[in-house]
């Protein structure tokens, strides 16, 4: 009776040791991209030091435009805007706009303008 149990016991015991299996390998971690933060983008800086002349100031917020004599206009989705004349302002595609008298605006980047 010992021999059966010696033979069971070691059966047992290979089974738990040896297994046709390879061990499984880890499983690394999901490519979620570098863990380190961008570096911010500073904004743009305001001009120190404007052209002579560019003394009104067409500012933008929350999808609106402020003239200089304090109208608002709604900016429409290209960044122009219509002026109570009814004249379309569009952007000049250079960063400024160009008002009906022909005077150029500059960016304040900020969505704003600089005017003459």
């Amino acid at each position: 009776m010992r021999v059966p149990a010696i033979l069971l016991m070691g059966l047992v015991l290979s089974g738990c040791v040896s297994s046709s299996e390879p061990p499984s390998q880890p499983v690394p971690p999901a490519n979620l991209g570098s863990t380190q933060a961008a570096p911010p983008v500073p904004p743009a800086a305001i001009p120190v030091a404007l052209p002579p002349g560019y003394t009104r100031h067409i500012t933008y917020s929350d999808g609106r435009f402020t003239l200089p004599d304090g109208s608002t206009v709604p900016a429409d989705p290209n960044g122009g805007f219509t002026i109570s004349t009814g004249a379309y302002i569009p952007p000049d595609g250079a960063g400024g706009i160009t008002l009906p008298n022909g005077a150029r605006c500059i960016s304040d980047n900020a969505r704003g303008y600089f005017c003459p």
